[in-house]
């Protein structure tokens, strides 16, 4: 995207901008919320450098939006899949949400990143008046990561017990990589034959097709503090 500068701008400008007067757009702290994903990623897709980026998010601040970063999971550090140089982009947003997708797959890598990943990113975006917002995901189904619903809970508690001011959830309806919270198949007699697609049901616990959304629900009730916080998923598999 070589125009990603000017276009970016444009595009707001010319359709994007008019639909902020809905009801139904997202608002936080009064302004228009904006979410720019990908800057700063060290990836042949993203070659942006730090200023153009920069010049960007301080463009939709001056707009009056509110501006989320969907950044990569090591952009505090600046390495693994972060550009060097991007901290002053960073710093420039409003809010971050790191990508962790392909990062955890159990329980433990979950404790593992809480203490060297998120921690130290919650205390960076403190000390720079930034809002953190990292992603939860159900866990990949196909690689059978999702033990009915106790590695998502994890991170719900690990995100809500950091001090997270949202969360990110990945993905809604991401089928393709197996990462989807939307109604799924209960059980192997619900997908095509010969498929080799797995049903919720894969490590041998029944879930009914809705769990994951009614699992999200709770989170986000923990995260809003309506319930309390608690490290033992409250969501039954089945109601």
């Amino acid at each position: 995207w070589t125009n990603m500068q000017s276009e970016i701008k444009q595009d707001w400008t010319n359709k994007m901008k008019a639909h902020t007067a809905s009801s139904a757009y997202a608002v936080q702290n009064g302004k228009p919320v904006v979410c720019i994903w990908g800057f700063g990623f060290n990836d042949d897709g993203r070659p942006f450098a730090p200023g153009p980026c920069k010049d960007v998010v301080d463009w939709f601040k001056a707009q009056g939006c509110y501006v989320i970063g969907g950044v990569p999971t090591h952009w505090r550090s600046g390495n693994e899949d972060s550009r060097p140089g991007f901290a002053d982009v960073y710093h420039a947003f409003n809010m971050l949400s790191p990508w962790m997708v392909g990062r955890i797959g159990n329980v433990s890598d979950t404790d593992r990143f809480f203490t060297s990943v998120n921690t130290p990113d919650q205390a960076d975006c403190n000390a720079h008046g930034i809002d953190y917002q990292p992603c939860v995901l159900p866990g990949d189904l196909q690689e059978r990561q999702r033990a009915h619903g106790d590695f998502m809970w994890r991170q719900f508690y690990n995100m809500v017990r950091v001090g997270a001011q949202g969360i990110y959830i990945s993905m809604y309806d991401e089928f393709n990589e197996g990462n989807q919270i939307a109604k799924t198949a209960e059980t192997g007699g619900q997908v095509p034959a010969g498929s080799g697609i797995y049903a919720l049901d894969e490590d041998g616990t029944s879930c009914s097709s809705d769990y994951y959304l009614r699992l999200t629900g709770d989170g986000g009730r923990m995260l809003k503090k309506q319930i309390a916080l608690t490290a033992n998923r409250p969501t039954q598999p089945r109601v």
